[in-house]
């Protein structure tokens, strides 16, 4: 009874979610079929990690495909989407985001790694805010399919991942902040790097 408890909450509250991609009479669907996915901890990142060497003290780039590709083999930015809902206990917004690329740099010695800053390209998927208590199953429904639009923001997000000693899990809440960086400020910082 538990596990049917456990797995319930997790649907509803998915974060990482897969979505199957469809064209319609010159229209791109995202189609919503309660499937996952683990981007930290031992999971897509961490795997790619190891197919591309182990790399220390140096950059790596991942992109959607590979992610797709290490999650499901049949599985490309051709035919599918990684969407991230980035407030997913909302009641009163829906805030999709798509990833496009990963940008990564791992620091350690002797094939540890001990944290990744990374560099996060993404891309507007679906937002929309001002409900007074956004049901679950009405959630469910707003983002069963989603029409996607031909114009989308882009945006980048900064976060880190832990090392191999704590098991390349986020950094904890507090310890680091993540911002959202659309085309405009992008251009701003950029003369920064």
């Amino acid at each position: 009874m538990y596990h049917l408890i456990e797995q319930t909450l997790k649907q509803i509250f998915m974060a990482f979610i897969i979505y199957r991609k469809e064209n319609r009479k010159d229209k791109q669907f995202y189609i919503h079929n309660d499937e996952s996915y683990q981007l930290a901890g031992w999971g897509l990142i961490y795997n790619l990690w190891i197919k591309n060497g182990k790399p220390t003290n140096k950059g790596w780039s991942v992109s959607a495909s590979d992610l797709l590709n290490e999650h499901n083999e049949e599985y490309s930015d051709e035919t599918h989407s990684l969407v991230i809902d980035f407030h997913p206990k909302s009641t009163y917004r829906i805030g999709l985001i798509e990833i496009e690329k990963i940008h990564l740099y791992t620091f350690g010695e002797n094939e540890i790694a001990s944290w990744t800053p990374m560099m996060i390209e993404l891309r507007d998927v679906y937002y929309k805010d001002g409900y007074k208590a956004l049901r679950t199953d009405e959630k469910r429904k707003e983002i069963g399919e989603i029409e996607i639009q031909e114009s989308r923001p882009k945006i980048v997000e900064f976060l880190y991942l832990n090392g191999n000693n704590l098991s390349w899990n986020w950094g904890r809440n507090g310890m680091t902040n993540a911002s959202f960086l659309y085309d405009e400020s992008r251009d701003y910082f950029r003369k920064y790097f």
